[in-house]
């Protein structure tokens, strides 16, 4: 039965095969790039939730609303949209696809966009946010340990994370995420794609 409903979620979302299979980051932004235009409409059934959800989660741990915030991978601006409905207002994008951030810029609730791999020093060193959110990054063919501890280094201390990640990649990114000097401090789950799937959204802050 699992097998089946993993079948029929791809075959009902063949863009979501096509990201996932990606064998390298300069083919993953070539197909970024191509699926901007359509990108909102077609995750929106399964996907719109999910920037409510984050923007109403850090308005909890974080209620300051000039917090900086960075939006890593923020591509077309869905999560910016909804973090400057609940009045978050210095928001910084950063996404690997100059495509997605055009339309993201459109949106106008950024007050910086910046075009970046997050495997690489994409900011300046002495740049540091009050709040990281990764919506739809750690994922596969997408980003891993080496993103984590990017971010982690452009974290404030007490600093707020918020991630989502699907349940069998939580898995994989376990240990890492263990590793690093920081608190859990929210989890709750959905399921997605016709509940084919699991999908964590956790906050982690850092400590002193």
């Amino acid at each position: 039965m699992v097998e089946e409903q993993g079948k029929d979620f791809l075959e009902a979302r063949p863009w979501l095969s096509g990201i996932c299979d990606t064998k390298s980051t300069e083919e993953l932004e070539k197909k970024y790039d191509s699926w901007a235009n359509n990108y909102d409409a077609d995750v929106k059934d399964d996907w719109s939730f999910m920037p409510v959800k984050i923007a109403l989660t850090l308005s909890k741990l974080r209620p300051k609303k000039d917090a900086e915030i960075l939006d890593a991978g923020a591509g077309t601006g869905l999560v910016g949209e909804e973090l400057a409905k609940q009045g978050f207002t210095n928001l910084t994008a950063v996404d690997l696809s100059e495509k997605m951030l055009e339309i993201a810029r459109e949106k106008q609730v950024y007050k910086n966009l910046y075009q970046g791999n997050l495997e690489s020093a994409f900011l300046s060193n002495s740049v540091s946010f009050d709040v990281i959110i990764t919506a739809g990054v750690f994922a596969y063919a997408h980003a891993g340990v080496e993103v984590l501890n990017n971010l982690f280094g452009l974290l404030k201390e007490e600093g707020i994370l918020l991630l989502t990640i699907r349940e069998d990649y939580r898995r994989e990114m376990q240990t890492a995420l263990d590793k690093l000097p920081w608190t859990l401090v929210s989890e709750e789950n959905f399921t997605i794609y016709d509940e084919a799937k699991l999908m964590y959204l956790l906050a982690f802050k850092k400590k002193e």
